[in-house]
């Protein structure tokens, strides 16, 4: 699928900053991996900073999406250990979510801001979109009635951990990991 000049900037500039951050990378920089001039740069995005905007808004609508698509699967309690596991996948191996990633990492040490949106984009989006599940299926009588947030907690903790991790057998671990959150929290139906 061929990009547009708007798109293309978005990308170009994803990928230099996840690699030299945000205060190191020019416009000039930005315009001559994507191959145009400064003009044609500022004729999309008034600014860097509008850049790295638009890369934060198209990060959490992407995210958002990745995430409902998998609740809107749930069935039961059948397809939890999966959409778990999908996430940590999207949020591990797809291309863009390791760039946003890397870019935040990078910057939270240096940016107040950067640092506040890396809290708010992979710690505490997940855990209150997983309360918010668990909610609904205490209510549903799936779940024994615990603090949802807490609980939430208690799944996501690890899968945040091994973001960061290198071990070979993290999906069998996080796997096991969602089956005994399971066994500990949700209700055995009788039948």
């Amino acid at each position: 699928m061929k990009m547009d000049t708007k798109e293309r900037i978005l990308v170009e500039s994803m990928k230099l900053f996840s690699v030299n951050g945000f205060d190191s990378v020019s416009v000039r920089m930005i315009a001559d991996a994507v191959g145009v001039g400064n003009s044609a740069l500022y004729k999309h995005y008034k600014s860097k900073q509008a850049i790295l905007d638009a890369i934060v808004e198209k990060s959490k609508q992407r995210f958002c999406m990745q995430y409902e698509n998998e609740v809107q699967q749930i069935q039961g309690l059948k397809k939890l250990k999966e959409m778990c596991l999908e996430m940590y996948e999207f949020q591990t191996k797809d291309e863009w979510m390791v760039m946003f990633r890397r870019l935040l990492v990078i910057e939270q040490f240096k940016n107040p801001q950067m640092a506040k949106l890396y809290q708010q984009f992979f710690i505490e989006l997940p855990v209150q979109s997983q309360a918010a599940l668990f909610s609904k299926l205490i209510e549903e009588n799936m779940m024994v009635d615990r603090n949802p947030e807490v609980m939430a907690m208690e799944l996501y903790a690890p899968f945040f951990l091994y973001h960061m991790a290198t071990k070979d057998n993290i999906a069998m671990l996080l796997e096991k990991h969602v089956e005994n959150f399971m066994e500990m929290y949700f209700i055995k139906k009788e039948g």
